[in-house]
């Protein structure tokens, strides 16, 4: 496949997975199967059967639904790139960000699965389970930023600035309730996420500091595609900047619109989504305003490229 466009890989996170998932990619493809097996090894539990034979309530736990999401993820852009795809640049929404580091080669695939298995280590040393949790809202982020300022009862904030209509939120469970009766006057959506966690929120800066003493160690490259950060929305080239900045993605608002809209500034004509529903052409229509046949969801592994679904699906991501 020849690529004219300049075009994009972008990376979906977590809040959409479901048991089957992935099984499709496995027995399409040796590599595929392979990413499945670093997998269980780093997590220390068997990928494939989680996904394909696991209990719903499991993908409740980060420690199970983080490193599955990433998994398919790293398996789509396994399978777009035989199918000739060629990347100028890429971009993770939250957990996708980990994908794309391994993408653009600043992180070995090992060691991206390390990296989040550290990151849930991090998140539970500091934070308990069931006392927080993150919810898509479809309003206008300065309304919900407005929301959450007038909110006493605990605490909430915008998390993801998601598309020009939509946001996601992130608190604790008082924060997220009291937020949802307001929103309900207002005729908005609230719709939870599958997460224990307020990631993406000041509440995750003791996680933060832990997590980055963990990561020390990690060896970290100059990426060998432009990655666009979450916590800058920016291009960034340097090692060392992206280890800062992945750890002050746990604690920052995942600035997506910006990404997106400077990805089109410099030229990116295409976006191509690898992940497992198509979430995130629907926020590069909503943000950049572009055309259907810009964006590429890469549904199964045995369509051609050419024959790929084209944007639609969930809109929820975190």
């Amino acid at each position: 496949m020849t690529n004219r466009m300049k075009t994009a890989c972008l990376f979906g996170g977590q809040g959409s997975q479901y048991i089957g998932m992935g099984q499709e990619f496995y027995e399409a493809d040796e590599d595929c199967r392979r990413l499945f097996t670093i997998a269980s090894e780093v997590m220390g539990y068997d990928m494939a059967e989680l996904c394909f034979y696991g209990e719903e309530e499991t993908f409740q736990h980060e420690i199970y639904s983080l490193p599955s999401m990433l998994t398919i993820d790293l398996c789509a852009f396994t399978l777009a790139v035989k199918r000739g795809f060629s990347f100028q640049a890429v971009a993770g929404f939250s957990l996708g960000e980990y994908a794309a580091l391994a993408a653009a080669q600043v992180v070995s695939v090992r060691n991206s699965f390390g990296l989040v298995k550290r990151l849930v280590e991090a998140s539970h040393s500091v934070l308990r389970e069931g006392s927080y949790s993150m919810a898509a809202v479809n309003l206008p982020a300065e309304m919900c930023a407005m929301m959450c300022s007038h909110i006493h009862s605990g605490y909430v904030q915008v998390a993801n600035y998601s598309s020009k209509k939509q946001v996601t939120i992130a608190g604790n469970r008082k924060g997220l309730e009291a937020f949802s009766q307001i929103a309900n006057e207002f005729g908005a959506k609230v719709m939870p996420i599958r997460v224990n966690r307020p990631f993406h929120c000041k509440l995750m800066e003791p996680a933060a500091a832990v997590y980055k003493e963990e990561i020390q160690s990690v060896p970290f490259a100059d990426p060998i595609i432009p990655v666009y950060m979450n916590v800058t929305g920016e291009m960034e080239t340097k090692a060392d900047q992206i280890k800062v900045n992945i750890v002050q993605q746990l604690y920052s608002p995942v600035l997506w619109v910006h990404t997106l809209e400077n990805m089109h500034l410099a030229g990116v004509e295409r976006y191509v989504e690898c992940g497992l529903r198509s979430v995130l052409c629907r926020m590069v229509r909503d943000t950049l305003g572009i055309t259907r046949e810009q964006t590429v969801f890469l549904r199964t592994p045995e369509a051609p490229a050419s024959k790929q679904s084209v944007g639609g699906g969930s809109s929820r991501t975190g």
